[in-house]
């Protein structure tokens, strides 16, 4: 009777063995193919190799194992050592106010804010550059906007912001002070002689055994020491051989360059900014703080009407793709009950039946870091609920795609892949990493197709050299393909703000980005994205993936463009 039951038992297991096989069999053949794309490794000799060079001060250093005390004590100028401020900007005795208060102004009317940066004694400061946020909000009402333009720097301890009154309720003005100008002038030092800060590292597997080393887009990496080349050390060329893009590993001794198989930011996270910096410049670094008003800073705007709630033109444009990329920032809308309401175009706001009319018969490919991928993966999961598609990963790490979701009945398929080194994701296979150009370079030109581009996140660890270096393959990829056909549509979505207590990815450097991205991209035959007011007015504040909120607000913005009748 024991041993039937154990053949009884062993049949079970062998069927159950079995239809999950040929459940696995039958739902890998329902895929949709997958886009392979090639893998571009090691550098040909007519390749430009667009190295990031190291700093200058560092060329002449000798030693092989380069540690932070030493380098303090040779290059004092590459570590904030000179007593360059007196007393920085302090928060606590800053102040703002409204120049021309009122207890209650008209819509449309535009009010002044003046901001006076203090130091710790309450003196006013002698010379600009500290960097705020400033909005207005109104949380009955679900508004808030931005600054018209740039807050104005007076160079002189002033600063002068100034906001149009877009809809009828009560405001509130903030501003908060991100970073003091001394805090400024470390970051923008910290960028310019350290443009490699972030720890990458490289996994080699060869004959059953494994070793990690450390990797970077320049072989002047900072790891717990500084790397020397002289000779000393022996590197891994993984040089894209299309785009000339870096990326270098310390060879791990008795394993072949060939045995790199995974790349993953270190288990620690980054290299702390801060152990860049002089002690005392490490103290300029706080959570940034609210500025206290000098005087009231709420007041009453009532409508001009009963039938006008809001400061807008009657009759806006339709959204022409491309229309919007002239190079500047100016500031581009507001929220109001929720929704973002653009001064360049007439904004639709898309329910899930008008987002599948929109993309039927379309290939959308969203290429980039995460918060692109949150576009794709906001778009997927609304759809699944209407048990509209089938969504399919093709690598263990999700982050790093190919993801693909896919819709028979409206014939509509959406593709995500993450861009190529360098990249802040834990663990991934280095066959799956591919840089943005040659992917942009192996689409399909096809009438439908449309792609939507985000490169912006995991660039702030290097300088704004290596950042226009890279955009500049991507604009010449998006050349080549608008050869192809000159009809399908790109979009490039700028980098949004995020936590506001981070350094080593600091709000200033994506700002800086972002001037970057705007400038390269001017005159494209792109269609620009900004999402950089959207993010940092609105009420869930900072964060590094914006709310569901913001997401909506960003795709009803591009689907504006892509059916501007549709609604």
């Amino acid at each position: 009777m024991k041993h039937i039951r154990y053949v009884l038992f062993l049949l079970l297991a062998i069927g159950v063995l079995i239809l999950y096989y040929t459940n696995v069999t039958v739902e890998r053949n329902k895929s949709p193919q997958r886009l392979l794309w090639n893998h571009h490794k090691g550098p040909p000799p007519s390749v430009e190799i667009h190295h990031l060079p190291a700093p200058e001060w560092l060329k002449s250093y000798t030693s092989t194992s380069l540690t932070i005390p030493s380098l303090r004590k040779a290059y004092p100028s590459a570590f904030g050592y000179q007593d360059i401020w007196t007393l920085p900007t302090n928060a606590t005795t800053s102040s703002f106010k409204i120049t021309n208060y009122r207890s209650q102004f008209s819509l449309c009317d535009t009010i002044t804010v003046e901001i006076v940066a203090r130091d710790v004694s309450n003196r006013i400061k002698s010379t600009g550059g500290d960097y705020f946020f400033a909005n207005i909000y109104d949380f009955d009402s679900r508004a808030s906007s931005p600054p018209d333009g740039d807050i104005v720097d007076h160079q002189n301890g002033t600063y002068t912001v100034k906001f149009t009154l877009r809809w009828a309720g009560t405001v509130k003005v903030t501003v908060f002070l991100v970073h003091p100008s001394e805090a400024v002038n470390s970051l923008r030092r910290v960028r310019d002689y350290f443009p490699a800060r972030q720890i990458f590292i490289g996994k080699f597997k060869s004959n059953n055994q494994t070793t990690k080393t450390f990797c970077h887009v320049t072989t002047h990496m900072y790891v717990e020491h500084f790397e020397n080349t002289s000779g000393h050390v022996e590197f891994c060329n993984f040089t894209d051989s299309k785009t000339g893009s870096p990326w270098f590993c310390i060879k791990p001794a008795g394993f072949p360059c060939s045995s790199y198989e995974q790349h993953s930011q270190t288990e620690k996270g980054a290299i702390p900014i801060l152990h860049l910096m002089h002690p005392r410049e490490r103290r300029l670094f706080e959570r940034p703080v609210r500025l206290h008003s000098f005087g009231a800073n709420v007041f009453r705007v009532t409508s001009k009407g009963p039938t006008r709630s809001t400061c807008l033109p009657h009759k806006l444009p339709r959204c022409i793709m491309g229309s919007n990329n002239k190079g500047s920032a100016p500031t581009l809308g507001y929220y109001y009950k929720e929704s973002w309401e653009s001064f360049n175009c007439k904004l639709s706001h898309f329910a899930i039946r008008e987002i599948k009319l929109c993309l039927q018969n379309r290939v959308v490919y969203f290429l980039g870091d995460s918060t692109i991928r949150q576009w794709f993966t906001y778009l997927a999961e609304s759809f699944d609920n209407t048990k509209f598609g089938n969504r399919y990963v093709y690598n263990a790490n999700y982050r790093m795609g190919d993801d693909i979701w896919r819709s028979k009945d409206n014939n509509i398929t959406m593709n995500y892949h993450h861009h190529g080194f360098p990249n802040m994701i834990k663990w991934v296979n280095t066959t799956d990493m591919h840089y943005m150009a040659n992917m942009i370079d192996e689409l399909p030109a096809h009438t439908g197709t449309i792609i939507f581009l985000s490169i912006a996140a995991h660039f702030t660890i290097t300088n704004l050299d290596f950042y226009r270096t890279r955009l500049l393959s991507v604009k010449q990829a998006i050349k080549r393909l608008q050869t192809r056909n000159a009809d399908v549509p790109v979009f490039i979505k700028t980098a949004n703000t995020r936590d506001m207590d981070l350094i080593d990815e600091s709000n200033w450097f994506l700002d800086q980005i972002n001037g970057v991205l705007r400038e390269e991209m001017a005159g494209m035959n792109v269609t620009l994205i900004d999402v950089w007011d959207m993010t940092s007015c609105h009420w869930t504040m900072f964060h590094v993936h914006p709310s569901e909120e913001i997401l909506k607000n960003e795709i009803d913005m591009a689907l504006s463009y892509v059916c501007p009748s549709i609604l």
